[in-house]
């Protein structure tokens, strides 16, 4: 077993327990009969992580293949799977009682949440700074006109949900934040691709 596959099986591990925290809460809300309940702002976080968790593991095919198992190299994405765990297993309320006020609960907990989201996305570029040198180094391009404003927008939108009161105003975030995690994994990072073809990088 090479390194890269003796990692990767215990970094799923965790962002497994994060994706099981996250559909335990959304089933004891089920059990409970408090579905009807569910705010959207609180249903859009969730459907935020579910989806930023299934990404995070899919760029680990990227990001981990040189990882070393020691401590240098895997700092980073432990604590990325923790900060993802903490989160999916904050965003649903363990107390029934918090079922009757879920608009008030997700006000008291999206910093957090969302805090860990964000701390969770600089680690991401601490895994991701081989490819980034690599992208500066020999498709200067892709870097600034696609991986620059890409992870700009997503970490200016969780910074204003952060921040931001109006209901309205945290759903619309969240409706975008998903909107950008989920288009460039959509097919295969079509739009990326699109980029490279056309400054002419294979």
């Amino acid at each position: 077993m090479d390194s890269f596959t003796y990692f990767v099986a215990f970094y799923s591990l965790i962002l497994g327990l994060g994706l099981t925290e996250l559909l335990g809460g959304f089933a004891h809300m089920v059990r409970a009969k408090a579905l009807k309940k569910l705010e959207p702002q609180t249903a859009l976080l969730a459907l935020f992580i579910l989806v930023d968790i299934c990404s995070t593991w899919v760029d680990s095919w990227l990001t981990l293949k040189h990882v070393s198992v020691d401590f240098a190299g895997l700092w980073a994405p432990v604590l990325l799977a923790i900060c993802f765990y903490l989160a999916a297993a904050t965003v649903f309320p363990h107390d029934d009682a918090d079922h009757e006020r879920l608009a008030d609960y997700y006000a008291e907990r999206k910093r957090f949440v969302v805090g860990l989201l964000l701390a969770g996305e600089m680690l991401i570029h601490v895994t991701y700074l081989h490819v980034f040198e690599q992208r500066i180094a020999h498709q200067p391009e892709l870097f600034w006109l696609w991986t620059v404003p890409y992870n700009l927008a997503i970490e200016a939108s969780m910074v204003a949900i952060m921040f931001l009161r109006s209901r309205r105003a945290n759903i619309v975030l969240l409706i975008v934040l998903l909107l950008l995690i989920m288009i460039p994994y959509w097919d295969q990072g079509s739009i990326q691709n699109a980029l490279a073809r056309q400054y002419g990088y294979g």
